[in-house]
This record gives C-alpha cells, sequence and structure tokens, in this order.
C-alpha cells in the first residue's frame, strides 16, 4: 500500500515498528518537515529514494503528496480476538462506512479520544487503504483495527462478554447520562446513507440521538462520532471525580 503527506509519512515512522519499505522523495525539494522525515527514516534504517515529482505523482495517484511517498510493506490488521486481549474498555464499531474520507475522520478522532479497537464489517465498508491513511493523518496506523463477518452475532458475542452497546440513531431516545461509566461499550455509529441498519440497532442496548438546536437537521458521521466519543469520556471523568471526597475516592454505602 502506498501512502503519502507529510503527516501520515511522519505517524508511520513513529511507530515502535514501522511497517514501511522504502520512502521516496521529490528530488531537490527541501524543508524541515521533510528532512525530519529523512533523518527519521536513516535512523530505522528504513531506504530513502531521490526521485523526480512526476514519479510521486505516478505512485501517489495525486498531485497532493507534499513531495513524500511511502511504501508500505505486506501487514495486517488486528483481530478481534487480539483487540480484546488488552481488555478494552472502548470499542468503535462502524456499520457501513464506505467513504474513504469519512472513515479516515472517524478513525482520527477514534484514535484522539483513546478508543481501544476499531471494528470494520467486511461486506458494505471501506477498507483500510491510502487515501484512508491520509485523512486519518496516520491515526489508522495507532489503531487496532480489526475487519469482522456478520455486525449482529459479533454483537451478540460481546454483549455476552461484558460489553453494552450503544447506537448513535438520530431517533434515539437514551442520553449519555444514563449509561454507568464503568461499563465496557461498543459505540456503534452508522454509515452515510443509512445510518445504523434496523437489525443492529435492534442489539444496541442503548440508541443515543444529539440535540439539534439549529436548523441543520444532521451531522456529518465523523463529527457525530466525536461529539458521542467525548461526550462518554467527560461523563466517566466527571463521575470520576465526584465520587472522590477529600479523603479520597468514596467506598460503596453500607
Amino acid at each position: 500500500m502506498i501512502i503519502h503527506g507529510i503527516n501520515a509519512v511522519t505517524e508511520a515512522l513513529q511507530e515502535e515498528k514501522p511497517n514501511l519499505e522504502r520512502i521516496f522523495v521529490t528530488r531537490g525539494r527541501t524543508s524541515p518537515r521533510l528532512q525530519n522525515i529523512i533523518d527519521l527514516a536513516r535512523a530505522r534504517r528504513i531506504p530513502v529514494q531521490f526521485q523526480p515529482v512526476e514519479a510521486l505523482t505516478r505512485k501517489a495517484e495525486t498531485p497532493r503528496h507534499q513531495d513524500v511517498v511511502a511504501e508500505l510493506s505486506a501487514g495486517e490488521l488486528a483481530t478481534l480476538e487480539e483487540i480484546l486481549e488488552g481488555r478494552p474498555t472502548l470499542i468503535l464499531a462502524l456499520d457501513g462506512v464506505e467513504d474513504p474520507r469519512n472513515l479516515g475522520a472517524v478513525l482520527r478522532t477514534a484514535e484522539a479520544a483513546g478508543a481501544d479497537g476499531i471494528l470494520l464489517p467486511r461486506h458494505h465498508s471501506c477498507g483500510i487503504t491510502a487515501a484512508v491513511v491520509q485523512v486519518s493523518a496516520g491515526a489508522a496506523l495507532h489503531l487496532k483495527i480489526a475487519r469482522i463477518g456478520n455486525l449482529v452475532t459479533t454483537l451478540e458475542s460481546l454483549k455476552e462478554q461484558g460489553f453494552w452497546v450503544v447506537g448513535l440513531d438520530m431517533q434515539g431516545k437514551n442520553q449519555v447520562r444514563e449509561i454507568d461509566p464503568d461499563t465496557r461499550l461498543v459505540v456503534v455509529v452508522g454509515g452515510e446513507h443509512r445510518g445504523v441498519r434496523p437489525l443492529v440497532r435492534q442489539h444496541c442496548d442503548f440508541l443515543v440521538s444529539l440535540p439539534m438546536k439549529g436548523r441543520v437537521s444532521s451531522l456529518n458521521l465523523s463529527v457525530a462520532a466525536g461529539i458521542l466519543l467525548y461526550q462518554l469520556i467527560e461523563r466517566g471523568e466527571k463521575d470520576s471525580k465526584d465520587s472522590e471526597g477529600p479523603e479520597g475516592p468514596k467506598g460503596p454505602k453500607g
């Protein structure tokens, strides 16, 4: 896979085990950020090749590569089992997100919010492409992402393991404050055109909608996902602070 752009390539280089075969830089172009990439690559013994700008444009399939293109070695996504090994408390499941830019934006927000894993159905869902990595500003390279088969079956399995499922739905009647902050959660965000599918919606323990005060009736899915994720984080942090008195955390009442 090819990735391009200063942010995406820098993020890839900063991985503990960078999954990069080689890096291409436009011949004759210099800047502090490009030099930083070259220095990082050489320090990690990743080959750097200087080529004409036309060559980079062909590799990236766009002229908007910021004079740096990287070739990733064949890598594997995580499995659901590998995500669960880390005792996750917040997993994000995407139900039918097909646009690479939307997926990249969601992944960037999920990584910033501290999501422990991402679930992407194999069907009717965008994969992790160069465009996704680019839009995510490299965040896709830091996340544990698993391709799954049937989302409903996966949700049923996770619920049996103690997770609660929160669906983001325009018609949802639940509010974030109803959700126990100590609960392990799977947050489901629907696709661009149909939202969370009806069968998936039926397997949600909570259906949360965002209050819309203006004339716009809906938000971009990456924006909506970000708002919900941070509401959940804030709810957990607030309850944690409220449980602490001058002598530390309060214990159960007896």
